[in-house]
């Protein structure tokens, strides 16, 4: 895959949470650079669909993930992003890194997908979404098993890949280290809209088989709902004004 970027793809023009970061991850911590990241992704949750059922998320912050030149951390940056808009909108999520620890973790070791997602499904989430760049650099082809060998475990588990990319345009056929599984890309802060309604959706059924879990779907219903009044209103101003 080619290290050019797209004109006009930068570090820090792919949203605010994943741009902040990048700053933390090159320049290292600040306090004015701590309190806009939580700003951004507290601005940026309010807008996002809730769930409150059960998520595990395996984060990959293994050593690739840091990549290099233009696109240093960027892959990571936009990984925690998420990570950090999901502990807004998920009531239980658990998050299994790959790598350093803690709030911002550092790119490094190798990347066992499978141990981890091993790991994820002891608590018996209603689903487990995998993080990464794509490139499962320890034992090659042990997620792809593994996932095959589950259902015959009685395991039953929606898992999601979700592929950390640079750009829309990011080459991915040496990234996908399982293609049994479903696959969801994102690359933008705007992605995650979309892919939260993606993976929600996906987890509902086995959430509504859960007490309470009624809650998540009028959660869902009601973003849904709102999101439609306001794509009528965006409608009913563009015909008027044409």
């Amino acid at each position: 895959m080619s290290n050019s970027n797209p004109i006009g793809i930068t570090a820090t023009n792919r949203g605010d949470i994943s741009a902040t970061l990048v700053h933390l991850y090159r320049r290292g911590k600040s306090p004015e650079l701590m309190s806009a990241l939580q700003h951004y992704v507290e601005q940026a949750a309010v807008n996002l669909p809730k769930f409150s059922g059960q998520v595990a998320l395996v984060l990959d912050a293994s050593a690739s993930t840091r990549s290099y030149g233009d696109r240093e951390y960027c892959s990571l940056a936009q990984s925690v992003a998420l990570k950090l808009v999901l502990e807004k909108c998920c009531a239980n999520l658990k998050v299994h890194t790959l790598g350093g620890v803690g709030e911002l973790p550092m790119p490094e070791g190798y990347t066992d997908l499978a141990g981890a997602l091993l790991d994820a499904l002891e608590d018996s989430p209603d689903l487990v979404a995998i993080v990464s760049d794509g490139y499962e650099n320890m034992y090659p082809g042990d997620l792809e098993r593994v996932v095959a060998t589950l259902p015959q475990l009685g395991i039953h588990t929606p898992i999601v890949f979700c592929h950390s990319k640079f750009t829309a345009l990011d080459d991915l056929e040496l990234r996908r280290p399982a293609a049994n599984l479903l696959q969801r890309e994102f690359w933008h802060q705007d992605d995650f809209e979309d892919l939260l309604n993606s993976l929600f959706a996906i987890a509902l059924p086995r959430s509504l088989r859960i007490a309470g879990a009624k809650q998540t779907e009028a959660s869902l219903q009601e973003f849904l709902r709102q999101k439609l009044t306001f794509q009528e209103k965006e409608l009913a101003t563009w015909t008027t004004s044409h």
